[in-house]
């Protein structure tokens, strides 16, 4: 059963009129700039109360570029920069199409964040599918040239070209607003017009998400209840259907973690709440999907925490990061990720008063990060010796590590 907010929210949803606005145009509205301008006061007095380490001077300052432009939120939810990476989900698919190698190269670039390199690559493939006129791979190659856009962090773009793969999807592929195709896009223009200011339309696009997949969710759900029978439980069913039954699961875990990472990065404090409690269904969801214990569960962790230390929401941070400081250990594939998360996990715990742990925490990261590279090595020396000089002076720093 799901929290009685996120029932609210969707119930709230519905009997709202301006989501479709939300997809008729990119420009930002009044309210909207209002609400950045808002924003931005409250970054500048470093936000939250005693307990989360507001009102402590001026430590923040140097970091109010990154907070005020958004950079956290794209860094946050890079995981889900297309359905496929995370939900085994192919938009459109190309199967033995010549473009494909295009394409797969673009994305390839796009992972090593070359994205003028994608981009080109990307143009050159975009002639060659309009020149044989097949709607399919020029709609997946738009797809991709919005996300390399998103990526790097150039918004305009980015939305002008998934718009143009929202009404494709539509008008050519038969998508409906309740599609994983669509949803995936949709989660990226709300974000997109967070970054822009219009954050009244921004919150009426996750709602939106999140109201239509909880639709698709709980009618999912059903088809499994009506197959067994009432009575009949199946304790293994992610090991028997796989991703016929996770994606539509996994997809509303996404919708539900954006809307959480938006009420974060660009709500007040009193949504603190809210958003937490989104999370925290986020993470029933993925226990169930993932595991307590997979990479995907601890990436999460990590973002999410990451997110709340640089918003200086400590007690939060900790409570997240808390979560995944043992289980780390034994995820192989977060191996590279240790020195980064004690660090995390560090700060919210100096900030919280946990101090001399705090900097137990820091000493392991430098011990982690002797197989990393030199980077990793000087950061995480550097955020020790620093620690451990505020400990002494009683004049705390903030870091934070993606």
């Amino acid at each position: 059963m799901l929290p009685s907010s996120i029932s609210k929210l969707c119930s709230a949803a519905a009997r709202s009129s301006s989501t479709a606005a939300f997809f008729s145009s990119g420009a930002s509205n009044p309210r909207g700039r209002r609400g950045q301008e808002r924003r931005q006061h409250q970054e500048q007095r470093y936000g939250g109360d005693k307990t989360n380490g507001g009102g402590r001077g001026g430590r923040w300052a140097r970091y109010g570029k990154s907070a005020t432009t958004g950079t956290t939120t794209v860094l946050a939810l890079s995981w889900m920069t297309t359905i496929k990476d995370v939900l085994g989900i192919e938009k459109v698919q190309l199967d033995t199409d010549p473009l494909k190698e295009k394409v797969k190269q673009s994305w390839l670039y796009r992972k090593r964040r070359q994205y003028d390199d994608a981009i080109q690559v990307l143009q050159l493939a975009l002639e060659e599918a309009e020149e044989r006129k097949e709607e399919l791979p020029i709609t997946r190659v738009y797809d991709e040239m919005a996300n390399t856009y998103y990526e790097k962090l150039n918004f305009d773009e980015a939305d002008k070209y998934f718009r143009i793969v929202i009404q494709r999807l539509v008008a050519l592929h038969g998508k409906k607003d309740f599609d994983p195709e669509f949803i995936g896009v949709s989660l990226k223009l709300a974000d997109i017009l967070a970054h822009k200011g219009d954050l009244e339309s921004a919150e009426s696009g996750f709602k939106h998400c999140v109201r239509r997949q909880m639709r698709v969710m709980e009618e999912h759900m059903k088809k499994f209840s009506v197959a067994h029978g009432a009575l009949v439980e199946d304790r293994h069913t992610v090991d028997t259907y796989g991703a016929v039954y996770t994606d539509p699961i996994a997809l509303f875990g996404m919708t539900l973690e954006a809307y959480a990472n938006f009420l974060i990065n660009y709500c007040e404090e009193n949504r603190l709440a809210e958003a937490e409690e989104y999370m925290d269904e986020v993470m029933k969801i993925s226990y169930q999907i993932y595991g307590a214990s997979s990479g995907h569960t601890i990436n999460m962790l990590n973002n999410f925490g990451a997110t709340l230390v640089l918003k200086n929401r400590f007690e939060l941070a900790k409570k997240y990061l808390a979560i995944g400081v043992d289980r780390i250990l034994y995820v192989n594939e977060c191996a590279h990720m240790l020195p980064g998360y004690y660090c995390n996990y560090a700060e919210a715990l100096f900030h919280t008063g946990q101090k001399e742990e705090a900097v137990e925490y820091a000493r392991k990261a430098v011990q982690m990060s002797r197989s990393g590279d030199e980077r990793l090595r000087k950061y995480t020396q550097q955020f020790l010796k620093d620690l451990e000089k505020d400990l002494n002076k009683g004049k705390p720093k903030s870091w934070w590590f993606f």
